[in-house]
């Protein structure tokens, strides 16, 4: 009898292991495949390329945190953005392509410290946080960046 119950509870572990696993896969992948330049210059703009996978090719958005890193704190602007997914074909693999304007979506502080003679804007430097999301709510984990020099 104890042989059948130890049977019973290994296929239980099983089919819990089984059914979690399958749960799992629900959530969108990400994977940041390059971020171009790497020091922006004054009104320049940033290319990212990231590749996904998603189980349900049901993605809704692509969420865009920025932590500015400088020694000096000061007031920062738009430290989240979200970006709407295109509707696609539905597949389940592919690549996102998102650019970044200098005065909409990169420029960080509100109102960057100035240091040198002449004096000059403090950059900012910053690492980007992203973050894919689905219909159902389902995230994919958190992608970071190096850190990005933005020049003021």
């Amino acid at each position: 009898m104890s042989k059948v119950l130890m049977a019973i509870c290994f296929l239980s572990v099983v089919f819990f292991v089984s059914c979690s696993k399958d749960s799992a896969n629900t959530r969108p992948s990400l994977t940041l495949k390059s971020f171009n330049p790497d020091v922006i210059p004054v009104n320049g703009n940033a290319q990212i390329r990231f590749t996904f996978g998603d189980k349900e090719a049901d993605l809704d958005s692509l969420i865009i945190y920025k932590v500015r890193i400088n020694q000096q704190t000061t007031a920062t602007t738009r430290d989240s953005l979200k970006f709407g997914v295109p509707e696609f074909d539905k597949t389940l693999n592919g690549d996102i392509y998102v650019d970044l304007t200098y005065q909409n979506h990169l420029i960080s502080a509100t109102n960057p410290p100035t240091s040198g003679t002449p004096p000059r804007r403090q950059p900012d430097t910053l690492i980007f946080k992203f973050v894919l999301r689905d219909k159902a709510k389902n995230v994919s984990d958190t992608v970071v960046s190096s850190p990005i020099v933005v020049l003021r």
